[in-house]
């Protein structure tokens, strides 16, 4: 089992964070153990849709639907994972409205 820091990118996130819903995108990183790194994405990325604050705050109606795209894979040593592996921070920005 090998270990893996996977850089995702959320787009179309319609969020109430400031009391007006509007369309955001994030940045966010998770550490997963897989085998290679197409299942390394797969986990990250089901591991981000369970994220229970990122659920109970999506607003998008079922024909709108938000899209979490890999930006950037590696490999990591034991000693990068064990140390990151707890990060789940989110970096949120504005999308425009178009």
């Amino acid at each position: 089992m090998k270990r893996f820091k996977v850089k995702l990118h959320g787009k179309n996130f319609l969020l109430n964070l400031e009391g007006d819903p509007k369309k955001f995108g994030f940045y966010t990183t998770r550490f997963v153990k897989a085998e290679n790194p197409q299942e390394a994405e797969k986990i990250a990325v089901i591991l981000t849709h369970q994220n229970p604050n990122l659920r109970k705050t999506v607003l998008n109606e079922t024909d709108d639907r938000p899209k979490i795209n890999l930006e950037e894979i590696k490999e990591v040593s034991f000693l990068k994972f064990f140390a990151k592996k707890s990060t789940t921070d989110f970096t949120f920005y504005p999308e425009d409205e178009e």
